[in-house]
C-alpha cells in the first residue's frame, strides 16, 4: 500500500499544518490522516468510538494492506477547542466504479475515489461539524486528490447525509441517491417470545418447513458454530462448497475464498468475534451463516445454501435454529441484537423489528473529471430511479429480482 507521508504532531494539541485547516476563529480544526503510522496517534479515541465491525481499526488497517486498489488512508479529525470531537473514516482508491441501470452495468470509468467508510463517521456528527466535515470533502476534491467521493450505505435520518445533500454544488451534487432499508432485531429473552413475535403464517410455514427436513434426513442434520481458529480452515472450505453455487457468487458478491477472506476470519477468530453457523445434512454443508460479534450485536456477513436442498429451505431453517440459540444464551453470551446486514431480502422483513433507510450517492470533484463522471452518471441515475419506481408501484420489484437470481444462478 502506497502512503503519502505529514508530519505526525500530539493528537490532543495539534499545531496548524498543511494537513490541518483552521476554521472558525481557530477554534474549530481538521487534521487529514494520510499513513498508517499517523492513524496510530489517534488510535485510543477511534477504539473509543468504533461500534462497528467494519470501521473497527485493526479491521481497517487490515483491508486497507490486502486491497492493491487501496492507494492510501484518508481519515479526518475534526478537532474543537484542541480536542478531537469527530472523525470521517476513507480511504483514497483507484478503481472501476460501476454506472448501472438495475443490475446490468453500462459503464466502469476508471476514477480516483475517496470511499468514505461504511459507518465509518464517528464521534460527535452534530448538523455543524457535519457541513465541515463535507466542506472538507469538496476540499479534497478540489485540491485533486480524488475525483469523487462515494458514501456506503450512510443513515438517511443523519446530519451526514442532510450535509451531503445540501453542501455541494449543482455540478458536485447526486440528484439520485439509492435508498435501501436497513433492518435488524432484538433478542427476545425466550424463544416462546420469539416466536410470538412472528405472524401466525410465518409460525406455521416454518413449523411446516421444519417437519420435513427433519423427517427426511432424520438423525442427519447437523449445526457446527465455528468461533476460533480451530476449525477455521475447514469452515472455510466447507462455506466456500455452498456460496460457489449460489446467486451471490454471480453477482460478484457474498463469501469467496480469498486470501483476504482468510486474514479477515483470522483476525475476527483472534479476538473472539467470529461466529460461522454451517448446516450439515448427511455429513454435507449445504447453508451457512457467517457473521461477528461486535458490542452485544450479531453482524450477519454472509448467507447462502445449496440450491439442491432449495425445496427445504435450509438457510431458514438455520437462520431459526441459530436465533432460537441466542434467545436461550447459546451461541454467544449476551447478544442483544442481530443486524441484517446490507441489502433488503424477505427473511429480513419476516425476522426483523428495527428498521431505518439508509442512502448511498457521490460528490463530484468540481474538476473536469468529475464533471465528466457527473454527466455520465446522472442520467442513469435517472432512468434507475424511474425503473425503480415504476416497478415499486405495480408490485414487480421482488418478482425482477428474483427472476435475476435464477437467471444468474443459471449461468454458473
Amino acid at each position: 500500500m502506497r502512503a503519502m507521508e505529514a508530519n505526525a504532531r500530539p493528537v490532543v494539541a495539534p499545531s496548524p499544518a498543511r494537513s490541518d485547516r483552521k476554521l472558525m476563529s481557530g477554534s474549530l480544526n481538521v487534521r487529514i490522516l494520510r499513513s498508517p503510522g499517523e492513524l496510530e496517534e489517534i488510535r485510543e479515541v477511534w477504539t473509543s468510538w468504533q461500534h462497528h465491525p467494519n470501521i473497527d481499526i485493526d479491521f481497517y488497517l487490515t483491508v486497507n494492506r490486502l486491497r492493491p486498489q487501496i492507494l492510501r488512508p484518508h481519515v479526518m479529525v475534526l478537532y474543537r477547542d484542541n480536542h478531537p470531537d469527530a472523525l470521517l473514516i476513507g480511504r483514497i482508491v483507484n478503481e472501476r466504479i460501476a454506472f448501472s441501470i438495475g443490475y446490468k452495468t453500462i459503464l466502469k470509468p476508471k476514477a480516483r475515489i475517496l470511499r468514505i467508510a461504511y459507518n465509518g463517521l464517528l464521534g460527535n456528527l452534530s448538523p455543524a461539524n457535519s457541513e465541515v466535515l463535507v466542506n472538507e470533502i469538496l476540499s479534497t476534491l478540489r485540491h485533486g486528490e480524488s475525483d469523487l467521493a462515494a458514501f456506503s450505505h450512510v443513515r438517511a435520518d443523519s446530519p451526514v447525509y442532510q450535509a451531503a445533500r445540501q453542501v455541494p454544488g449543482f455540478l458536485s451534487r447526486d440528484f439520485f441517491p439509492r435508498f435501501q432499508l436497513h433492518r435488524s432485531m432484538t433478542v427476545p429473552a425466550t424463544v416462546e417470545d420469539f416466536n410470538q413475535r412472528l405472524s401466525k403464517k410465518v409460525r406455521k410455514n416454518q413449523k411446516w418447513q421444519a417437519k420435513i427436513i427433519l423427517q427426511d434426513f432424520s438423525g442427519n442434520i447437523r449445526i457446527d458454530c465455528i468461533r476460533e481458529m480451530d476449525g477455521l480452515e475447514r469452515m472455510i472450505r466447507d462455506v466456500e462448497e455452498i456460496a460457489r453455487k449460489t446467486y451471490q457468487r454471480g453477482l460478484g458478491v457474498g463469501f469467496e475464498d480469498t486470501a483476504e477472506m482468510h486474514e479477515r476470519l483470522r483476525l475476527e477468530a483472534e479476538k473472539g468475534r467470529l461466529r460461522a453457523f454451517i448446516l450439515y445434512i448427511v455429513d454435507r454443508p449445504c447453508a451457512f451463516w457467517v457473521g461477528t460479534v461486535y458490542q452485544r450485536t450479531f453482524h450477519s456477513d454472509f448467507m447462502g445454501y445449496d440450491p439442491e436442498y432449495g425445496r427445504y429451505s435450509p438457510g431458514m431453517f438455520l437462520m431459526m435454529r441459530v436465533i432460537e440459540g441466542l434467545c436461550e444464551g447459546q451461541g454467544s453470551t449476551d447478544v442483544a441484537q442481530i443486524d441484517f446486514g446490507l441489502g433488503d431480502a424477505q427473511y429480513k422483513e419476516i425476522l426483523g423489528n428495527c428498521t431505518w433507510q439508509e442512502a448511498s450517492m457521490f460528490i463530484y470533484a468540481p474538476t473536469l473529471k468529475g464533471l465528466a463522471l457527473f454527466l455520465l452518471k446522472t442520467p442513469m441515475a435517472f432512468v434507475d430511479h424511474a425503473v425503480r419506481k415504476g416497478l415499486e408501484k405495480t408490485q414487480l420489484l421482488q418478482r425482477v429480482k428474483a427472476l435475476w437470481r435464477r437467471r444468474v444462478r443459471g449461468k454458473e
